[in-house]
């Protein structure tokens, strides 16, 4: 289809002007699932053209209120808030491709239950939680402490307060390493001595000490960690995955190093990394990403959604054109879920949209299966049915 004829039927749909012609025309387009490209290019152009006063007199209007329909039910004029096509690309809600078919996704639909023939009980959301392991070994699991002291460790007074984990040092305090796990269903935040805060999600660890005494800071991680680190020219900060290493002075970025992911990325949002594997190495710039593979392969992207990859800290389900198995991964995660596949599973289906990861599981599930995915859901084993 030509992106002229296009951008009309969009504008045509989005202010309840199509025709049923028009309207078919569009659907055919969206379920052939071709130029996915071009569909993303022609939304995002649109509400980057008209994100001033004058949009609200543009022919394009309706997608203010159509495509910006915040998960919590507010809706957010296009002129309030500057989306470039990054930032675009992960909020489009309504104007959501599930498998090939348009779908204009509406807070009620992820609230509504999938039908009991399909999903016979529900899970919750995961919620935030850790395991604390001292260096000793002894454990600390955070779901449950109080605010107050926790355990002397090599002479350190160890204190939950507020969500942190605080070293109150003696004078016999020396500096130990120390582990924070996330299950799948949790995630966490915490502060490192040097004042970096670190964001983990479902299924993750870091290993770090609990005083930086050396010449540089080193952590390492699993699964997936977004960090905001404390600038300390005299002392870069490394985070260590998988023999892959991230070096920085004072910067915002994210790893995703999940063992049953095709590739480990390390996404830039602001400052400079150098993210080095062996001889092979990457100087990232913000909006940047490093990937790399399973032949240990580092591969630059340069132009990337960083809204997509940081939703999961956002509290948030986004999707972009992105595989059903993926989607599975990630909500395995999440709702502490065991995936299965029944034979002819249409593994072959992709989604774009956000969701609320707040919500329950059947309500992410009856969102997916306006694609015309199904599900059985037992207990903890989901089964993706033909």
């Amino acid at each position: 289809m030509e992106k002229e004829r296009l951008i009309y039927l969009i504008g045509q749909y989005t202010n309840d002007a199509a025709t049923a012609a028009e309207r078919t025309e569009l659907q055919h387009f969206l379920d052939s699932g071709t130029d996915q490209e071009l569909f993303t290019e022609v939304v995002t152009a649109l509400m980057i053209a008209h994100q001033d006063e004058a949009f609200d007199n543009s022919p394009y209007a309706g997608l203010s209120a159509k495509v910006l329909q915040i998960d919590k039910g507010g809706i957010y004029p296009l002129r309030r808030r500057r989306w470039h096509w990054i930032a675009a690309a992960a909020a489009v809600l309504t104007l959501a491709v599930l498998g090939g078919v348009f779908y204009q996704m509406q807070k009620t639909d992820w609230q509504k239950p999938v039908a009991q023939t399909v999903i016979k009980n529900d899970v919750h959301p995961g919620r935030n939680g850790a395991v604390l392991t001292l260096s000793d070994g002894r454990q600390v699991l955070l779901d449950s402490a109080g605010n107050g002291f926790i355990a002397m460790q090599s002479g350190a007074e160890v204190e939950y307060r507020d969500g942190q984990i605080l070293y109150n040092k003696g004078a016999a305090a020396v500096a130990v390493t120390n582990t924070m796990t996330t299950d799948r269903g949790r995630k966490y935040q915490l502060t490192l001595a040097d004042g970096t805060r670190v964001w983990l999600n479902a299924a993750s660890s870091i290993r770090f000490p609990t005083a930086f005494t050396g010449a540089d800071r080193s952590v390492s991680i699993t699964g997936e960690a977004y960090f905001e680190v404390t600038k300390d020219a005299a002392k870069p900060f490394h985070v260590k995955v998988n023999n892959m290493e991230v070096e920085v002075l004072g910067t915002h970025f994210n790893i995703n190093a999940y063992g049953d992911e095709p590739v480990i990325k390390t996404t830039l949002l602001e400052g400079s990394v150098k993210v080095t594997k062996g001889a092979g190495s990457q100087l990232l710039k913000p909006g940047q990403q490093a990937q790399l593979n399973q032949n240990d392969q580092l591969k630059l992207i340069t132009d990337v959604d960083t809204g997509y990859e940081m939703a999961w800290k956002n509290n948030e389900f986004s999707f972009k054109y992105t595989d059903l198995k993926t989607v599975m991964r990630q909500l395995a995660r999440w709702y502490d879920l065991d995936i299965a596949y029944a034979d002819g599973a249409p593994v072959e289906k992709r989604f774009s949209g956000t969701l609320p990861m707040d919500a329950m599981a059947s309500q992410v599930l009856n969102v997916l299966e306006k694609s015309g995915v199904h599900f059985r859901l037992e207990g903890k084993k989901l089964t993706v049915l033909p």
